[in-house]
């Protein structure tokens, strides 16, 4: 794109010059000049095609293909009259219509691309919106016109279906692609241009007073050329439109399409009654009702059908949410666990401990033991930190097993573990904690070989009175220094006379 600044500038300058040639023939000047304008944007098209090789070449060729046949019919017409082939009836715009709404409808629909999820419900809308550009055209414009004779019936019967087709595959490019690309938004403008001549051309073939010399010449195909021209010049063209919502199927309508759903929704009967009531419709046979009422019950079909991939979008969507909301369940239920127990042990932490000596009640009698174990650091250091770890799972297991029911049994941190028990007395205390002496200096199967440790217990017991959480444990912790002090693998009780801790324990 580092040159993309002069064949912008080019582009611009291209459709300002061709544009004033379009224009000096509405204002009265040759009909020459058009087909002159129309030659000139097809040969910069098909040269642009050829030398850039914009993404898409395939879409691009077909659009330069659709404005070809307008500069075949405008250069033929202005040399040899509007009949191309006398005998067959055929004139030159008749020619440009068997070739430009094919060619048409299939750059559209290579422009917005395929692949994606989205293309179905894009491909339906667009459908819907032909057949109800069809039943309108029918219902005012094509009842009775269509003559079952020779030639003139394949023409009669490709512009309404070649309009509405071009129409639904323009649609389909402004719902599945962004126009924001300038050469996007010029190619739109070139298919509106040419699908409001068109649509002039036929009101005027079919009797409506229409200005002959501005739906007459072909200005508006011209016009077609010329922008569809302008686009290819343009840096935009070389690059791969961007989809819209990543190419994957909304969950909901838009505001725009639901809007567009209930109106179609609606057109049948509406235009019903518009075209008996204000128009020339008055059906008189099979093959003028016949088709109107075909393009509405296919609406309706395909108006469910697109319902149907909404739901079943808006199901899967359900679905994923409710996975999403099982896992995020799952995940703060593993958060609030984590937040409760210890890593290691499994055990519950000094914070659920702290809540549970708050949520005491004050009239009874509690106790609560603190563990500390004896030679642990011994092992950890001449083993490792695996050996610990094993061992300290070990123990756990041990004391979850020899807690009473009821007991809140903590891992407070490193080799010291908490025993509360709600509603027990000293001597029963006391009772607990030799049984855990006696229970955790038996040997400890291991990966590492047998390991040995015994365990100092402090127990603190009675009513709670004015005693806080902090002095409980500082209670036991006194208790369990006397345990210590008295020579480990013991038991002692919290007593007011026990001399505070003065070393770390090991």
């Amino acid at each position: 794109m580092a040159h993309a600044g002069p064949w912008r500038w080019f582009a611009w300058a291209f459709l300002a010059v061709e544009g004033a040639l379009v224009l000096a023939t509405l204002a009265g000047a040759a009909p020459l000049l058009s087909a002159v304008a129309a030659a000139v944007a097809v040969l910069v098209a098909g040269v642009a095609v050829a030398v850039r090789r914009p993404p898409r070449t395939a879409a691009w060729a077909s659009l330069t293909v659709a404005s070809g046949s307008v500069a075949f019919s405008r250069v033929y017409g202005t040399l040899t009259g509007p009949t191309l082939v006398g005998g067959r009836g055929l004139a030159g715009g008749d020619i440009r219509a068997l070739v430009l709404y094919p060619a048409l409808a299939v750059g559209l629909l290579l422009l917005g691309g395929t692949g994606t999820a989205a293309d179905l419900t894009d491909t339906l809308d667009a459908a819907v919106v032909t057949l109800g550009v069809f039943v309108l055209l029918w219902l005012f414009l094509l009842h009775g016109q269509v003559v079952p004779t020779g030639a003139q019936l394949a023409v009669s019967a490709l512009r309404p279906v070649g309009i509405s087709v071009a129409l639904g595959a323009l649609v389909r490019l402004l719902f599945s692609v962004r126009p924001r690309a300038p050469a996007i938004r010029l190619v739109a403008i070139g298919v509106i241009l040419a699908l409001v001549g068109a649509l002039g051309l036929v009101a005027r073939t079919v009797g409506y007073h229409v200005d002959g010399r501005l739906f007459g010449g072909g200005i508006f195909a011209v016009a077609f050329a010329v922008l569809v021209a302008t686009a290819l010049l343009h840096p935009s063209a070389g690059v791969v439109p961007e989809r819209r919502g990543a190419g994957v199927p909304a969950a909901r309508l838009s505001r725009g399409r639901a809007t567009l759903f209930v109106a179609l929704t609606l057109l049948g009967p509406l235009a019903w009654l518009l075209a008996v009531a204000f128009g020339e419709f008055d059906p008189g046979s099979p093959e003028d009702f016949g088709p109107p009422v075909l393009a509405a019950a296919l609406i309706a079909l395909l108006l469910l059908w697109r319902l149907s991939l909404l739901a079943r979008v808006a199901d899967r969507r359900a679905d994923e949410l409710a996975g999403a909301v099982g896992k995020l369940q799952g995940l703060q239920a593993e958060l609030a666990h984590r937040a409760a127990h210890d890593p290691l042990t499994g055990l519950l932490n000094r914070s659920v401990l702290m809540e549970r000596l708050v949520a005491l009640p004050a009239g009874r009698s509690h106790a609560l033991l603190l563990v500390d174990l004896d030679g642990f650091k011994d092992i950890n250091d001449s083993l490792g930190h695996p050996a610990g770890d094993e061992l300290l799972v070990a123990v756990g297991g041990r004391l979850t097993r020899l807690a009473p029911p009821g007991a809140t049994l903590v891992r407070l941190g490193g080799d010291e573990f908490a025993v509360l028990l709600p509603g027990t007395g000293e001597s029963v205390a006391l009772a607990v904690g030799a049984a855990v002496c006696g229970r955790l200096r038996e040997p400890y199967p291991s990966s590492f070989g047998p390991l040995r440790v015994s365990a100092s217990v402090g127990v603190t017991a009675g009513a709670l009175a004015a005693r806080t959480p902090a002095d409980l444990l500082r209670e036991a912790d006194v208790a369990l220094y006397a345990a210590k002090a008295a020579g480990k693998d013991r038991v002692a009780a919290y007593r007011p006379d026990l001399a505070p801790p003065r070393a770390p324990r090991r």
